[in-house]
């Protein structure tokens, strides 16, 4: 258990840190356990994504789980890294939705289903 919620924590820490870079003032974050997944939530008043960032972020956060990976970058998810943490982020995830308009604010909401 304390292995899924390191993870859950460094997801987490990525979310908010990607907020706060897009000039968020009001951040809201909730975690959800269902029993048989976990939900991260983090919705913000940042400046919201264009288009073509958008289509990144949904090309990070939209890659195959990779769980023999989980591990090893697990901890990278809301460090500062060369790669972005969001790529980290999409490979330990199972499902993802991304809703975000321009001057206005972004929410992500990612699904990680329990083994």
């Amino acid at each position: 258990m304390a292995a899924e919620w390191r993870k859950i924590r460094g997801i987490l820490d990525e979310l908010l840190n990607n907020s706060f870079q897009a000039g968020a003032t009001v951040v809201e974050s909730r975690i959800i356990d269902d029993g048989d997944a976990f939900t991260i939530i983090v919705k913000d008043n940042g400046r919201g994504m264009s288009e073509q960032v958008r289509e990144m972020a949904e090309e990070m956060l939209g890659q195959d789980r990779r769980r023999e990976l989980e591990e090893y970058y697990g901890h990278l998810a809301g460090k500062t890294a060369k790669s972005s943490g969001l790529t980290i982020v999409g490979m330990m995830v199972d499902e993802y939705t991304l809703e975000t308009e321009k001057g206005v604010g972004t929410e992500i909401t990612v699904r990680i289903i329990k083994d």
